[in-house]
């Protein structure tokens, strides 16, 4: 979720109705007892259950020696369309014991359960099915498969090792994200299963052998759905201290720390603050109506672009930043960014800076925190974040299970700090704003900035992308962090001016060689000044050729509408939405948008899960970075972003963040059918 706003909301309705429901988790049973049940009940040993369907719901019933264990489980049907099998996933949860299953009421299904023997013939051929042909080359998959990495070594023979353990003489031909792993899954499966001489249709599969608790999966050939079930063990929300005293932190955070602390120690940015609220507030209601159904002209081709040069003029003047050196390289997906980034930490040999957003505290964010620990030792190691961001995350599960024998610290900033050197500060949220950068430095000498914050998530579940720099632009981005540093401090305001008055001369070593061709831009949304939302709409309105927009949370009416405009003048706009959304009412909203778009002769696709890439491409004009297209990113948080036009960059840009998405998503085709409900998100998100 990318607003503080909705963490407000989570908070208050937890402390205002939820919050009894949630302590009452405490008293169910412990993960790894619940877990060792689910093992005993799904062992190659145990008789199959018996599994009914109806709807968008699956009850499964498991024999005991003394009755039947009675689990259920549900999930949302989504309305974006597909051309292959619908994807959903469900939480298994135990309703009751039984002395025998009841009759089939009317409208149920029985499902063939394929367990046991029957299970390990049909998976060796899965597994040869999905593994590539070539020696050395691998495909990374996700959500049944545990995030594994499916590859041949050199003399042909097919492996599976967990995405976690390196395997650097092999080549990753391929990422598949949950969807496409559930996808290519169902489909190998269908394949496997013509063998089998039945006429059913609906098949529960019960792998066993696995390294986790076993997930069964739910395939109905005849509606086409594809339903992966998990034990709710998984995802226990007692290991996460949804409690009474994790609601009176996020409480403390939000009233005494973000409207009491930061306004006594920033008296004087807070009350800019306020007024850049107050501004920001009143002008996102004047704009124009979105523009009606009319008459596009044919694509102008995309040799007919906007005039670079003179564009990187009017940034010159009308955004008050300036051009710098530097060297920009792409990193997409976690498998790229995390190594890269650990591997930089693991030989620093000054400092670690890490200004997030987030700093989650599961499986992924805890060995990251290890790493800076161990390092803190040798080096200056210093992290900033979001505190209501950060404490939120923190309460949210990821959408892959977490290992099973993790347990989650209560804080990931007392984690950090305890017996260690790592120097941990919060950025504090007066008046609800929020720090929503992420920039990562290490050295002086390279900077990692772009969507991605540190988390589960960001490492294996969702589509997203950092953009590596060296060169005089890091400097830039040091200077940055030592005076959101000194702001985050105990002297605040006084802190900052010291900083300020200090200069950009702190003693931060120097990248030691190296030419730095690239010209490029650093274009933040900071408190009244807002470079990014003018460079934005401005290069939009200044389109001939193409724009290419990727961005799940694309709320903005004023983008919508430049981009409805621009494709009235000829240019090719084409826009990458989320299939899956983290936030229901953001899901709700894009496919009121995605209609819109479509309805304007826009090319609307939606990519396979959650893409949380934030990227714009305007007539090989390339920006990246944190800021997403609504009111929050472009007018009130704070962000980080990078620009260039650089057309190395671009090109790869192009090539291989959005051709390779757009051959990988669905592209709309028909409008979706949508209810008031949509619309009245469409009105709440974009007000957020």
């Amino acid at each position: 979720m990318s607003a503080l706003r909705c963490g407000v909301i989570f908070w208050v309705a937890w402390l205002f109705g939820w919050g009894p429901m949630f302590s009452a988790c405490a008293g169910s049973p412990p993960k790894q007892a619940s877990l060792d049940e689910w093992r005993a009940l799904t062992s190659p040993t145990s008789p199959p259950p018996c599994v009914r369907v109806k709807g968008d719901r699956v009850r499964i019933y498991f024999p005991r020696a003394d009755g039947w264990e009675l689990f259920q489980a549900d999930w949302q049907r989504t309305r974006v369309p597909t051309d292959h099998y619908r994807i959903a996933s469900a939480l298994l949860r135990w309703q009751q014991k039984l002395a025998a299953p009841a009759d089939p009421e009317s409208g149920w299904r029985e499902a063939r359960v394929i367990a046991g023997a029957e299970w390990r013939e049909i998976s060796t051929g899965l597994f040869e099915h999905l593994t590539p042909e070539t020696p050395l080359h691998g495909a990374y998959y996700q959500a049944f498969f545990a995030d594994g990495l499916f590859f041949r070594d050199a003399q042909g023979r097919p492996h599976y090792v967990p995405a976690s353990e390196p395997q650097p003489e092999i080549t990753v031909v391929r990422r598949f994200s949950i969807e496409e792993t559930l996808q290519a899954l169902s489909s190998a499966l269908e394949t496997h299963l013509r063998k089998i001489p039945s006429d059913d249709s609906l098949f529960l599969i019960l792998p066993t052998r696995t390294r986790r608790a076993v997930q069964p999966l739910l395939l109905d050939q005849k509606h086409r759905r594809c339903v992966l079930l998990s034990p709710a063990a998984l995802y226990d929300t007692t290991d996460r201290g949804l409690t009474w005293g994790g609601a009176a932190e996020g409480l403390g955070a939000l009233v005494f720390e973000g409207h009491g602390l930061a306004l006594l120690k920033n008296p004087v940015s807070s009350a800019f603050r306020l007024v850049d609220l107050g501004l920001q507030t009143t002008t996102r209601f004047l704009r124009r109506p979105l523009p009606r159904l009319a008459r596009q002209r044919p694509l102008t081709g995309p040799e007919n672009t906007m005039d670079l040069t003179e564009w990187e003029r009017w940034l010159d003047t009308y955004t008050g930043t300036r051009r710098e050196a530097g060297s920009l390289k792409l990193l997409i997906d976690g498998e790229q960014f995390f190594p890269r980034l650990q591997q930089a930490i693991a030989v620093a040999t000054n400092h670690v800076h890490l200004n997030v957003y987030i700093f989650d505290r599961d499986d992924v964010a805890v060995a990251f925190a290890d790493q800076l620990r161990a390092r803190a030792t040798e080096i200056e190691v210093k992290v900033l974040s979001d505190r209501i961001g950060t404490l939120t995350a923190g309460l949210s599960p990821p959408a892959t299970a977490l290992p099973e024998n993790f347990t989650m610290p209560a804080s990931i900033n007392t984690y950090l700090k305890r017996t260690s050197d790592v120097r941990k500060r919060s950025f504090l949220n007066p008046w609800l704003s929020t720090d929503h950068s992420k920039v990562c430095l290490v050295d002086g000498c390279y900077a990692w900035m772009g969507g991605m914050n540190l988390g589960r998530e960001y490492r294996y579940e969702w589509h997203d992308l950092m953009v590596e720099l060296q060169g005089p632009v890091v400097q830039s981005l040091e200077a940055q962090f030592r005076a959101d540093w000194a702001h985050a401090g105990p002297l605040g305001d006084c802190g900052y001016a010291v900083r300020a008055l200090a200069g950009d001369h702190a003693a931060v070593p120097v990248a030691a060689s190296g030419d730095f061709p690239a010209t490029v831009r650093l274009l933040p949304t900071r408190t009244l000044w807002k470079p990014m939302g003018s460079a934005v709409l401005t290069a939009i309105r200044r389109a001939r050729g193409y724009i290419y927009v990727e961005n799940p949370y694309l709320y903005d009416k004023k983008v919508t509408a430049a981009l409805v405009r621009a494709r009235r003048r000829g240019v090719d706009v084409r826009v990458v939405l989320s299939r899956v959304n983290d936030f229901p009412a953001g899901a709700r909203s894009n496919l009121v948008t995605a209609n819109y778009l479509l309805a304007h002769g826009i090319r609307v696709y939606f990519y396979p899960g959650m893409t949380h890439v934030k990227a714009l491409l305007v007539d090989d004009w390339a920006l990246v970075g944190s800021g997403n297209l609504d009111h929050l990113s472009m007018r009130l948080c704070l962000e980080q972003n990078i620009a260039t036009s650089d057309p190395d960059f671009a090109a790869q840009l192009k090539r291989d963040l959005f051709e390779a998405d757009f051959r990988r998503s669905y592209e709309l085709t028909e409008p979706i059918s949508v209810t008031w409900m949509d619309f009245i998100a469409d009105i709440v998100m974009e007000n957020l």
